[in-house]
């Protein structure tokens, strides 16, 4: 497989985040590509054992139109805040929201999910729901490339699985996150779907 197949849309310069196992999501910059191969600067301090060669992690690096995703190795011990993988498939890409969305203003618990392991729950607002996913704001922080396990009450309480694929602060220092639904969980689209054209036939109303 040739750099450019392997590595696009990946540069240097580029910021991109990693979700570790143990250390959660890590932000990094590019500093350099090679064929197959990444070499990181960290911008995130990772303590001693959380990042071991071998270990596989997820890398994301979002765009305007959506979210790139990796799956890497690390390829050996990080130099510092200087850390080299290797890419192992070329990039899957999930996209922004197409769908029409609704206002909700439903309050949500959320959590991040990093490895097998639950994050404490977070009180944030939907502001908006679509087919494929929904706005998350309020003061917590969240990062681009997030796993979230959102719990909300529609028509019924529904719990759905999203990632993250652009959170940004505000100027009056609350957070927005934008998140796509993961695949896999049609029952629970089916509700939202629901929510989403009673909402849509209420305001034709």
């Amino acid at each position: 497989m040739t750099s450019t197949e392997m590595t696009r849309p990946l540069e240097a310069g580029v910021r991109v985040s990693l979700e570790l196992p143990e250390a959660g999501t890590c932000v990094a910059v590019v500093a350099s590509t090679g064929e197959t191969s990444l070499v990181l600067d960290l911008l995130d301090d990772i303590l001693e054992g959380e990042l071991e060669p071998g270990s596989t992690f997820d890398l994301f690096m979002p765009r305007s139109e959506g979210i790139y995703h990796w799956l890497c190795s690390l390829s050996a011990a990080p130099e510092g805040q200087r850390a080299e993988v290797e890419l192992l498939n070329s990039a899957m890409f999930v996209q922004r929201r197409l769908e029409r969305r609704v206002e909700a203003e439903v309050i949500a618990q959320v959590r991040r999910i990093h490895s097998a392991r639950r994050g404490r729950p977070y009180e944030l607002t939907v502001a908006d729901l679509s087919h494929g996913g929904l706005k998350l704001e309020g003061p917590q922080q969240l990062s681009t490339g997030d796993t979230l396990e959102i719990t909300m009450g529609l028509d019924t309480r529904v719990l759905v699985m999203g990632r993250a694929v652009m959170a940004y602060p505000t100027p009056t220092g609350s957070w927005v996150a934008h998140v796509s639904f993961l695949e896999g969980q049609r029952e629970v689209i089916d509700v939202v779907d629901a929510y989403v054209a009673r909402q849509l036939r209420e305001r034709r109303a």
